[in-house]
């Protein structure tokens, strides 16, 4: 999704007027103060092009040492987070590393499908990451939603499909840390937590159709579906309405199946449903006025 603001023209002395940037472009393009941009006349628009486009490179690079928490974590990790974050490159520094480490770190990195290309350097390895093809983050988010609600349906329609559900598990998380991926790059409405707990969704919904019987899943599949419905087809329209529904809803079926002392991993599930809907709309009830970008309907 492209990055839309309005800004007011302010006056600077006696005859020049300016215009401020926003933070989230600068940052994306990697412009800093003293950086100068071309301003080009098409019709009745202006277009800003940066000078140097060796700034946009260079905030699209991330560059870390492989020791300390980086080794811990190791070569999926530090690959994903600089996915996750809108990188396009990651330049590893492995000064220093024994062979054995240094040959399990490029196969870990080779072997993750958010890596395009391994590139061996002096002391260094240049990592291009995998970029979409398409940045709207809400035909994601739909996508999402699709994936989730296929997840529920075999587990009601096909009974012991874990193979099935596996699969679509993995296409569910892919699509979530791209989700945030784009926003990240695009300062979009939701916030690295709200995101976070949006990519845990595809593994919980997982975990509870795999250790739940049929009887289960028919039971609380139907309101389960349109609970995820409208989370993520409200984030996704920026409809309020929505979204609170699915909170309300949320609430309700977690407290009936905590007095009823059963589906501890459903309970959960909602839980972070209600959380990431109720952090999304507390602001506009809160303060009553549209602070956030989510409308009533």
């Amino acid at each position: 999704m492209s990055l839309n603001s309005t800004r007011r023209i302010q006056r600077l002395g006696g005859s020049s007027l300016i215009v401020t940037l926003p933070k989230q472009w600068a940052k994306k393009l990697g412009l800093k103060v003293g950086d100068e941009l071309m301003i080009l006349e098409e019709g009745d628009h202006l277009k800003l092009i940066p000078s140097d486009n060796r700034a946009v490179i260079k905030a699209e690079t991330v560059s870390i040492k492989y020791n300390g928490i980086a080794k811990i974590a190791g070569p999926k990790i530090i690959s994903d987070c600089a996915y996750i974050h809108g990188y396009k490159k990651l330049i590893i520094n492995v000064k220093g590393l024994d062979e054995a480490t240094f040959s399990q770190l490029v196969k870990g990195l080779n072997e993750n499908d958010k890596v395009e290309n391994v590139t061996e350097g002096i002391d260094s390895l240049e990592v291009d990451l995998l970029s979409p093809q398409e940045e709207d983050s809400n035909k994601f988010i739909k996508e999402l939603n699709s994936r989730l609600q296929d997840m529920v349906d075999i587990a009601m329609n096909e009974g012991n499909a874990n193979n099935d559900l596996e699969k679509i598990r993995k296409e569910a998380e892919d699509i979530s840390m791209t989700i945030l991926r784009i926003s990240k790059r695009e300062g979009e409405q939701l916030d690295s937590i709200s995101y976070g707990l949006i990519i845990s969704l595809p593994n919980l919904v997982y975990s509870y159709l795999v250790s739940s019987n049929k009887e289960q899943i028919n039971k609380n599949s139907q309101t389960l579906k349109i609970v995820l419905s409208d989370l993520l087809g409200g984030i996704a329209s920026n409809s309020g309405r929505r979204i609170l529904n699915a909170v309300k809803i949320a609430s309700e079926i977690k407290s009936t199946l905590k007095n009823e002392g059963s589906d501890g991993i459903l309970i959960s599930l909602l839980s972070i449903i209600e959380s990431i809907g109720t952090k999304l709309i507390c602001p506009a009830i809160v303060e009553e006025s549209e602070v956030s970008n989510f409308r009533e309907e």
